[in-house]
């Protein structure tokens, strides 16, 4: 009888112990709030570990469970029906900036590369944002927000360098005088055409010799004015003075040569991630 009574004393202590486990350092200290409490301070909780195949392999997990992905070296809890990382609360189409060269934990680098050789679950992320064929090349660029409904996130555009062409430039301008040295003239004929006659008054002699063959001039001792004949068409040359007024057509040279000019601010070097999920 006495054997029957302490082997259900035992038992009845067994299960009340087995309700809370202490596991470590001073076992019989318990929280009253526990059902499961471990304590130690040389040696660490270390939950199940296991590839991300394995993970996704584990038959219906409940919601808190817990994992160690050894190869997203992260831990990893089972919330709302799906494997989350706990390394980063991260949220999918996430865009940072990092002294990074490589993916890292969900992160992506915008480098152009094909959306189909991105794991599984990162290629369905990205469909989800819209993307398609490649992910955006972020080499050269800055970050842009979006203007209006006319643009689409993660499209790339602009350029470096522009160079200015006679259309960008202000509607001005340029005024300037010639030289003031170097006087010359400018030489010309008059019509040919214009019959005119000149007058002239012949003075006379007061003696006259009829030989005619001697080579004396001849007179009839008169004096008077006479007309010569109309015809005879004939120029002048007409000279200009140096001082006349006048103008001349100045080319103005702009100098330049046509070099780009480079749009880029001062500027830090980073690479880009996009966050696609673990």
């Amino acid at each position: 009888m006495k054997t029957i009574f302490f082997t259900l004393v035992s038992l009845f202590l067994t299960l009340s112990v087995s309700a809370q486990i202490k596991v470590g350092d001073n076992p019989t200290v318990i929280d009253d709030g526990s059902i499961l409490e471990v304590e130690s301070t040389t040696g660490a909780f270390i939950p199940p570990r296991m590839t991300t195949v394995q993970m996704n392999a584990i038959t219906t997990p409940l919601d808190g469970a817990l994992v160690y992905n050894t190869d997203m070296n992260c831990l990893y809890s089972f919330i709302n029906s799906t494997w989350t990382s706990l390394c980063n609360q991260s949220t999918t189409g996430e865009i940072t900036h990092s002294v990074r060269t490589a993916d890292f934990n969900g992160w992506y680098l915008l480098d152009g590369r094909a959306i189909s050789s991105l794991p599984a679950n990162a290629q369905t992320a990205a469909t989800a944002l819209g993307l398609s064929g490649n992910l955006p090349d972020a080499s050269g660029r800055f970050l842009k927000t979006k203007n209006n409904d006319s643009e689409t996130l993660l499209a790339t555009g602009g350029q470096n360098s522009a160079t200015l062409t006679q259309a960008n430039l202000p509607n001005v301008n340029f005024t300037g005088s010639t030289s003031s040295g170097g006087s010359h003239t400018h030489s010309g004929s008059t019509n040919t055409t214009g019959n005119h006659s000149h007058s002239y008054t012949d003075r006379g002699h007061s003696t006259f010799n009829t030989d005619g063959g001697s080579g004396n001039p001849l007179a009839d001792d008169t004096s008077g004015s006479y007309t010569t004949g109309t015809s005879g068409n004939h120029s002048h040359t007409l000279t200009i003075n140096s001082a006349g007024s006048h103008s001349h057509t100045v080319t103005v040279a702009s100098g330049g040569s046509s070099s780009a000019i480079n749009n880029q601010p001062n500027y830090l070097v980073v690479n880009t991630f996009i966050y696609l999920g673990q």
